[in-house]
């Protein structure tokens, strides 16, 4: 089950996703579930990523 603002990560590829809307299931990428990540790690994970409308 997912839950709301939690982050998820590939183990395989790196994949980040941030969930906006909780629901059943397990999240998949290259077919394995992903791994949810602590708010901690999510910063660190995020920090580098570009912002959307910044040049």
């Amino acid at each position: 089950m997912t839950k709301k603002a939690d982050v998820h990560k590939c183990p395989d590829c790196g994949c980040i996703i941030s969930v906006m809307k909780g629901g059943e299931g397990d999240l998949k990428c290259c077919d394995k579930r992903m791994m949810v990540v602590t708010p901690d790690e999510a910063k660190k994970l995020s920090f580098g990523l570009a912002r959307p409308g910044t040049p």
